[in-house]
């Protein structure tokens, strides 16, 4: 019973066996509660005729009569009013019967033994070879009384009809039982297939085929674990690319703070030296820092473990709070700054919404000319509101506006310009304006500089 296979064949059996046991039951009754009583009446009906053909016979013997009723299918058992008996069409396995049924049938009344046999299985009440389990009626033959009981001969019963009709129910039967085995084992080998892919997946062979494409509920378990193979092999590739991305991001900063202070170790260094040393490492530090900080953002959400903590807040009272922690940069810049603020009121987690506008006005600046512009404006429509933070800066109408969201994704200006950056900044703020079902939007401006809106839900 380990395998689904077997199983699957012992279930069957004994769905089988039950339903069989179920039918024989609902037959039983229905025989009992109807067939019972019509099966009595048609046989009193037959040995009504019997003896009237009996009666009105003009011949001195009866036992031509009688053998060619007994030939015909039944049994016929007749006892004299003096006690004499005779049968014919074979002999009863039990031929006890009392003495009142015989007096009582040969004074005029009806045996109805058929009907008033015990309610046992009907196999053995309609098959019961059985004096009691047949009908009585009178019949008067040279002046003198008789009981004729009759029913009719189990052995005529079983014909040739009724041997072909067996035999027909029990190759039904056993082919019913093969078929079942071939098409459980059709069934169930698609899911050996899969098992077998299963193990391989394991072991991280994510091109094993699996060549499975029924249009059954199989087929589709079949597609979804194609689909979710793909997805492995994505995140498979993707944890990779993560890991070198990530040690390389933490190799140089160590290295540089590894170097440094091993040139601390020097008791000659000057004043001076030792500044700029010691500041180094302490820019590598928080640098390593501020990366291992928004690794953990992302981990959070890749969790789902992130619970946001809702509540409703003044959306361009928090966008003025921002803009003032980075008026020392944008006065060191030289950037104007542009406000056009709605008052609205949104909800959403206020500190993730924070580090969103933190990081988009900071790319703003780090990415803009000098002198140059940021414009900051909020706007809203029938279900949105609209957050636009447009630069004048190096944008290009050639970027691929898709992998600037990708993790540790630099474009080559950033690279190429030693802009400080992890490439973690703009996929933490996808990740935050999708889990509060909005939208991040890029968009390249003439003649230069770039336009990112987000879309969040009203209230």
């Amino acid at each position: 019973m380990r395998t689904l296979y077997s199983k699957f064949v012992w279930m069957t059996l004994l769905i089988m066996f039950l339903s069989g046991s179920l039918g024989f039951i609902i037959v039983n009754t229905y025989y009992h509660q109807n067939l019972k009583v019509k099966n009595d009446s048609k046989n009193v009906l037959v040995a009504k005729s019997m003896v009237k053909l009996i009666e009105t016979t003009e011949q001195n013997d009866l036992e031509p009569i009688l053998n060619a009723f007994g030939d015909s299918g039944y049994q016929i058992y007749i006892i004299s009013e003096e006690g004499h008996i005779k049968s014919f069409g074979g002999d009863f396995r039990e031929n006890d019967i009392s003495t009142t049924v015989v007096k009582s049938v040969i004074g005029g009344d009806i045996y109805h033994g058929m009907k008033e046999f015990p309610r046992e299985t009907f196999i053995t009440g309609y098959f019961s070879n059985e004096l009691t389990n047949t009908v009585g009626v009178p019949f008067t033959y040279d002046n003198k009384k008789y009981a004729l009981f009759q029913r009719p001969n189990i052995k005529f019963l079983f014909n040739e009809i009724h041997i072909l009709l067996g035999g027909l129910a029990a190759a039904m039967i056993v082919i019913s039982v093969i078929a079942m085995l071939i098409v459980a084992k059709k069934m169930i080998n698609p899911l050996s297939k899969l098992t077998i892919a299963t193990r391989k997946i394991a072991n991280e062979d994510f091109q094993v085929p699996i060549p499975v494409y029924q249009k059954d509920e199989i087929g589709q378990l079949a597609e979804s674990f194609r689909y979710m193979v793909k997805q492995l092999e994505a995140s498979d590739r993707y944890k990779k690319e993560f890991i070198s991305r990530v040690s390389h991001d933490f190799q140089t900063p160590l290295l540089n703070i590894q170097g440094y202070a091993t040139l601390l170790e020097n008791e000659k260094l000057n004043e001076k030296d030792l500044l700029t040393y010691t500041s180094i490492i302490q820019k590598e530090a928080k640098r390593l820092s501020s990366v291992m900080k928004q690794l953990l953002i992302l981990t959070s959400f890749d969790q789902m473990n992130h619970r946001r903590k809702k509540e409703s807040f003044r959306l361009d009272n928090q966008l003025k709070q921002v803009v003032q922690k980075f008026r020392w940069m944008m006065d060191e810049k030289d950037i104007f700054l542009k406000l056009q603020l709605k008052e609205v009121e949104i909800s959403g987690d206020i500190e993730m919404l924070e580090y969103v506008w933190e990081n988009l006005i900071s790319n703003a600046i780090k990415y803009n000319r000098s002198p140059g512009e940021i414009h900051v404006k909020v706007t809203e429509s029938i279900n949105h509101i609209l957050v636009t933070i447009q630069d004048t800066g190096v944008g290009n109408k050639d970027s691929n506006y898709d992998q600037w969201t990708d993790r540790f994704y630099r474009d080559d200006i950033a690279r190429s310009t030693q802009i400080e950056g992890s490439g973690l900044g703009l996929a933490i703020v996808k990740e935050v304006i999708q889990s509060h079902n909005g939208r991040l939007l890029f968009d390249s401006v003439e003649p230069f500089g770039t336009k990112v809106t987000v879309q969040l839900n009203k209230l």
